[in-house]
This record gives structure tokens, C-alpha cells and sequence, in this order.
């Protein structure tokens, strides 16, 4: 183990859940066990895993002492309502949990062997730290590693310690992305976690704007969290299917009364900041439902208006969004492309010699069928 500036070592608790993915959870654990920082607290949500899944579970188990299991009999995610899951088994690993610190991580992430070793440096670090992250980097399903996202990037360059509410402010605004990849990357102290309301279903939304203003924020962008991208990703197929959070990000304002909160800084930031969360999350429904729309994922579309028809912004947004997007061109040929293929092949069934002599016929159908 590296040397650490304290002399007690704080219990650092790591909550992943799982489902159905044994071969990512693998390589998951594997770099978890490994860290440099080995007074760890692991709890493995067992999610009604599928029998693969359990045989890791079990084998992690049964090999190190630092491993509890979590068990839910039946799966608790639901498409109609997909973070209901947080809701009840990240808090119950939540209640269950005993460290100083809480790491949340999904089953097909890594994060680099010190990963945690640094974050338990930067709360050491500074007395009213309650917060710490590192730098988010995508990897691919082979485990390929984006390096000019570590050595090049274009964003998320802060200081080691800052204000969690000017860090908040800045990613409501736009102005330095936290991190590109969809997904969680902060460590908590778990009696502020506790403090502001455990994890809420406005996922992971109600951490930046929920948890890290309260407090000071930690960074080291020497941390590496290395987020997988895949075909499998829950995050894709709920947006294919019009689930995008507006439900759940409203609700949060409500439920962890962020307004009031925020009045710590000034009633007109508090404002602010409530008006900017709704604001960026109906220009991302906008977004959403034209894309959704265009990939003629009708059902995606209605399920992004359902959440969001009434309000105007979203309409001002969508006519916006399709007035600046230059690609629209090429969603309007796909579309043509679409309506003529069959056409152009009854077409050549029934008429193949005029597809053959027509110079005109002959490109369409070529080009529709490329």
C-alpha cells in the first residue's frame, strides 16, 4: 500500500449492484480487491441475479472476508419506472453500510488501483470536504481505454479543493462539464449523504445539485474512473425507449427541497438554480424527442411527452433544436430513403426491365438500396 498522510484508516465502503453482466463484474471486483487502500467495506447488491452472476457472487464471497452480499430474491428494476432500484437497494446498502466514506459504482465500470487511495486522501485532506471524485475516462466493451480523454481533454480542469455549490452552479450552466460519460463518479462522507436525503431516483442528478453544494468538493484528476461504453448500456435503451428522468429530476426539486436549501447562498441563486434544472432538463426532452422521432421511435417520443407536454419551453426548444441542427437534411433523406426502398423493389419485381433502362430509375434504386 502507498503511504498515506493519517494514521488511522478510515472504513471506505463500495456499494456495486448487478443483475446479469458476470463477465464486466469480473474485471470489476477484480480491480476493487486490488486497490492500494485495503480497508474497504464491500457491499454487492444482488439485484435477483441470474445463476452466473450468483457463482461470481459467491466465489468473491467466500474468498475475501471484506465482501457482504446484498440479496433481493426478485429483480427490482421495472420499465416503467427504472430507477426504482436505487431508490430501494442502493439506500438499503446504504443502511447496511458501516464506513466513513461511500462509493457507489455499477458492475461494469472500473476504476485505476489507487482510485481509492486518493479519494480517501482528498477528505483527509481538508476538514470540510464532503465530496471527492476523480477523472471519468470512457473505455470501450473490450476494456480499450480513450487515452486523449486523460491526456487531452477539453474539460473538467478545476482545483483540488473548491466550493461544492460553484462546482454545481457551473455544470448547471453548462461551462465545464464534469464529465462526459452518463453516470455517478462521487464519493461521499456517508453522515452528509445521510444528511441530504441518501440516493435519490433523480439519479445521479441529485448528488451535484442535491449533496455537493453543502460542502467542499475534492478532485484528483489522477483518480481514473473508467466508464464503459457498450451496446448493453442501460442509459441507451431507456432513452430508445423515451425514458430520460424529467419525471423523476422534477420530483427531486420537491422531495429534497432544493430551493430552500440553496437559499444558503442567496434567494436569487436558489431560484436560479431551480429554473435552470428544469430548464436544461426540458431542452434535453426537446432534444430527446427529436431524435427519438426521427429513428421513427414513435413510443420513445409519446413517453418524452408524456413527462413534459405542458411545459412551453419544450416547444420553443423543439423548434429551435430543428432549426439549428444542419443534419436534418440527412434525417430527411433517410426518411425519403425509407418511404422508397419498397416502392423501388415492387418496382423491380414486377418491372425489372424498367428499372433497367431508365438512367433516372436505375441510381434511385441503387441508391435506396445501398
Amino acid at each position: 500500500m502507498s503511504e498515506v498522510t493519517y494514521t488511522k484508516l478510515s472504513l471506505f465502503t463500495v456499494i456495486i449492484h448487478t443483475y446479469n453482466r458476470p463477465e464486466f463484474l469480473r474485471e470489476t471486483m477484480e480491480a476493487i480487491l486490488n486497490q492500494t487502500y485495503d480497508n474497504l467495506e464491500i457491499i454487492i447488491i444482488d439485484n435477483g441475479s441470474t445463476e452466473k452472476t450468483k457463482e461470481y457472487l459467491y466465489e468473491y464471497k467466500t474468498r475475501d472476508k471484506r465482501v457482504n452480499l446484498l440479496r433481493f430474491e426478485k429483480n427490482k428494476f421495472r420499465w416503467d419506472d427504472p430507477h426504482l432500484s436505487i431508490d430501494v437497494c442502493y439506500n438499503a446498502a446504504l443502511k447496511m453500510s458501516t464506513g466513513d466514506y461511500i462509493w457507489h459504482q455499477e458492475d461494469d465500470d472500473i476504476i485505476s488501483e489507487d482510485y481509492i487511495e486518493k479519494m480517501v486522501n482528498l477528505f483527509n485532506g481538508h476538514s470540510e470536504c464532503i465530496s471527492a471524485a476523480g477523472l471519468a475516462v470512457n473505455m470501450d466493451s473490450e476494456g480499450n481505454i480513450e487515452q486523449n480523454e486523460i491526456y487531452s481533454r477539453k474539460s473538467n480542469y478545476r482545483s483540488r479543493y473548491m466550493p461544492g455549490h460553484l462546482l454545481a452552479l457551473q455544470s448547471l450552466n453548462k461551462k465545464n462539464i464534469l464529465f462526459k460519460a452518463p453516470g455517478q463518479i462521487f464519493s461521499f462522507k456517508r453522515e452528509a449523504l445521510l444528511r441530504y436525503g441518501g440516493f435519490h431516483r433523480a439519479y445521479p442528478q441529485h448528488q451535484i445539485y442535491g449533496i455537493v453544494p453543502f460542502g467542499v468538493t475534492g478532485f484528483d484528476e489522477t483518480a481514473h474512473f473508467f466508464w464503459r461504453k457498450h451496446k448493453e448500456q442501460l442509459n441507451l435503451v431507456l432513452l430508445s425507449r423515451g425514458w430520460i428522468g424529467t419525471k423523476e429530476l422534477f420530483s427531486m426539486i420537491t422531495d429534497l427541497s432544493i430551493e430552500d436549501k440553496w437559499k444558503v447562498f442567496g434567494e436569487d441563486t436558489a431560484k436560479y438554480v431551480v429554473t435552470q434544472i428544469e430548464r436544461n432538463q426540458t431542452r434535453t426532452a426537446a432534444v430527446c424527442f427529436v431524435m427519438n422521432l426521427f429513428d421513427f421511435k414513435i413510443k420513445g417520443s409519446l413517453y418524452i411527452l408524456r413527462d413534459i407536454w405542458y411545459k412551453s419551453y419544450f416547444w420553443l426548444f423543439i423548434t429551435g433544436f430543428i432549426l439549428r441542427r444542419i443534419h436534418i437534411v440527412s434525417k430527411i433523406k433517410h426518411i425519403i430513403k425509407f418511404m422508397m426502398k419498397p416502392v423501388m423493389n415492387t418496382i423491380d419485381k414486377f418491372f425489372p426491365r424498367l428499372i433497367t433502362r431508365s438512367v433516372l430509375l436505375n441510381n434511385i434504386y441503387l441508391k435506396v438500396n445501398r
